[in-house]
């Protein structure tokens, strides 16, 4: 059976609905999006370079954050490079085999976005509620099995729900979206759906669970500690670098909850659901190398070094001024 459906989609080519726009705005959206990406990217690329090749770097928190880095890579490339094709094609044309490998890989960085998140959190709550203990907690190998858990309980989810959709057969060729997912793939299949729509909302709720849970026991154990800190630098040094994680873990769940909310909306046009899903993307994975660049000021330093740019006060450029 399973062949019988490879030999059917091999050669089917889908047609993704796009957008309807005049030539100027899809022309003046195409070079917008076009900049952003190329900025997300090189963005993510400049963190994570520091990240591996800066030794000093190799510490538990920043090891996880080659995790953050290299899914913020695979969720810009797997949507941005297709939205722009949709933007200067005419007809929106995909094949079969790519739509499922595209939506593979959406899938993927949306589900590890939730376990690394967790990840942090946890790393977090070591590093401040038992400090004396970090480092015989988050050694190497804590922090190698840590890595694993976070890309090999989504890549195993999500393989399960492709493998579910790949059981039925398309018997329609468009999909109503900018982009390919499960959902839009499901929506190609006149069979029943059942069991993958029941696994869908399984995934999501165990990982929904799995972040949650983490950043919530995690931070309310780290906020008992600050309160009993009498320590007032303990306790800005622990809610400096928290505040870094919980803004990102807000930026990302109000990503999606800004998402959900307009496809729930009969109302909402086709055009604002699509920009939404772009934004979902854009949002996340272009303001998390820039706040971890800005709020971590190891990283930030290492970057500033590696560019070789020299920043001198005013008032010392004054001081040699007048020395002269």
């Amino acid at each position: 059976f399973i062949m019988d459906n490879s030999s059917l989609t091999s050669n089917m080519i889908l047609k993704l609905e796009g957008f309807s726009l005049s030539p100027t705005i899809t022309n003046l959206t195409f070079i917008l999006t076009l900049i952003v990406y190329v900025l997300t990217v090189i963005a993510n690329a400049v963190v994570l370079g520091v990240l591996v090749l800066d030794k000093k770097l190799y510490e538990p928190m920043y090891l996880l954050l080659w995790n953050m880095s290299i899914n913020d890579l695979i969720g810009i490339c797997s949507t941005m490079p297709r939205i722009l094709m949709v933007l200067l094609s005419t007809t929106n044309e995909i094949s079969y085999k790519n739509c499922i490998v595209q939506a593979f890989f959406v899938h993927i960085y949306g589900s590890v976005s939730f376990t690394v998140l967790a990840a942090m959190a946890y790393d977090r709550y070591i590093a401040i509620c038992n400090p004396l203990r970090y480092h015989t907690i988050m050694t190497k190998r804590a922090i190698a099995v840590l890595s694993l858990l976070v890309w090999a309980i989504p890549v195993l989810l999500v393989m399960t729900l492709f493998g579910l959709a790949l059981r039925v057969l398309p018997c329609r060729s468009i999909i109503y979206d900018i982009t390919c997912s499960n959902m839009g793939i499901l929506s190609l299949t006149c069979a029943n759906i059942t069991v993958n729509n029941i696994y869908g909302l399984f995934m999501s709720a165990v990982l929904n669970a799995i972040a949650l849970f983490s950043v919530i026991y995690s931070y309310a154990k780290i906020l008992i500690t600050c309160l009993t800190n009498k320590h007032a630098e303990s306790k800005s040094k622990a809610v400096h670098t928290c505040s870094t994680h919980l803004l990102v873990f807000a930026i990302y769940e109000l990503s999606n909850v800004i998402l959900i909310i307009s496809y729930r909306f009969n109302k909402s046009s086709r055009n604002f659901q699509h920009v939404m899903g772009m934004i979902c993307v854009i949002i996340p994975t272009f303001a998390n190398p820039i706040i971890y660049g800005i709020k971590t000021k190891n990283i930030q330093t290492r970057i500033i070094r590696m560019f070789k740019i020299k920043i001198f006060p005013r008032r010392n450029q004054n001081v040699e001024g007048v020395r002269e």
